[in-house]
């Protein structure tokens, strides 16, 4: 398939481009873009195409070499189609992501890999007087929320240990809370975006982000809240107001199945997201460290 004069197999255009990404993102951005767009009319056309396939096995419109070359064409189609301008969607996307650009540079230690949901909007952080220490360890992250974790789960009548499994994934076990430019964290276990929400502070960091489960660098807007406590109870909220987590609040009483709900719904735009947190959710390291914790509580 060829996007505006690159073709998706022609990998030393393509890393010339991510080359230019990292060097200046702003000049790179509208061609990205053009190819998200392009990407996004073939796989629209694919979808469109797929009536075929109610067609008898002896008509002349089915066969694999037919399906073979209409692939090609509909691939030419999205190209031209992407060239013109008519959809629009690449501009679109270029001025959205244009506003998510950092104006400077974050320092490494305030980044986080990990995928979120909502809406950003911008907002100056401000740096809290009190903050919570980060941890360097399974049984330090353990010991610093599981109280939290088993109120906030109690709420909606969930494992606490779901929401241990889900922190620890959007965290690193504690290691990436998403920080302020001079270093202050955010509590924000969830990584939860901040959305059109003015009740909290707000973060901006470089985030990873999933478009056709492609991982793609983008800046966002992450809330920030004066305790871990206070990000626990948020996350509940979102949950319970949400209508898209109706689902998922509905299944609580099944953890894999509220997990499933969660990542149906949207929560997050990692395609293994759910199995990431099971993963977690099932090891041995968190278990044995909650059996730790609580051993240490009765002492």
């Amino acid at each position: 398939m060829t996007v505006h004069g690159i073709a998706t197999s022609d990998f030393n255009a393509l890393n010339e481009l991510k080359v230019q990404a990292q060097n200046n993102a702003k000049e790179a951005l509208p061609e990205a873009a053009k190819q998200f767009e392009g990407i996004f009319l073939q796989s629209m056309l694919k979808s469109m195409r797929m009536g075929q396939h109610f067609l008898e096995e002896s008509s002349p419109f089915r066969g694999k070499d037919r399906e073979t070359f209409q692939d090609m064409l509909d691939a030419q189609y999205a190209s031209t189609i992407a060239n013109s301008k008519s959809v629009g969607l690449a501009d679109m996307l270029a001025k959205q992501m244009e506003h998510n650009l950092p104006t400077i540079e974050q320092p490494e230690k305030s980044t986080t890999d990990k995928p979120v949901n909502s809406n950003s909007i911008s907002t100056m952080p401000v740096k809290e007087e009190k903050q919570d220490k980060p941890t360097t360890t399974i049984d330090e992250f353990v010991k610093s929320i599981w109280p939290q974790a088993k109120q906030a789960a109690s709420a909606i009548g969930l494992d606490p240990k779901i929401l241990m499994a889900q922190a620890a994934l959007e965290t690193g076990w504690g290691k990436f809370v998403t920080k302020d430019i001079d270093g202050t964290s955010s509590n924000n276990l969830f990584n939860i975006k901040s959305g059109d929400s003015k009740e909290f502070d707000s973060v901006n960091v470089k985030t990873t982000e999933y478009i056709a489960d492609t991982p793609i660098k983008m800046n966002a807007s992450f809330r920030k809240y004066p305790s871990v406590e206070q990000s626990f109870n948020d996350y509940i909220s979102l949950i319970k107001d949400n209508e898209r987590y109706q689902t998922a609040l509905a299944s609580t009483s099944n953890p894999e199945l509220y997990v499933n709900e969660l990542h149906k719904a949207g929560y997050a735009t990692d395609p293994n997201y759910g199995t990431k947190i099971l993963s977690i959710y099932r090891g041995e390291e968190l278990n044995q460290a909650i059996q730790r914790c609580e051993l240490s509580e009765q002492v």
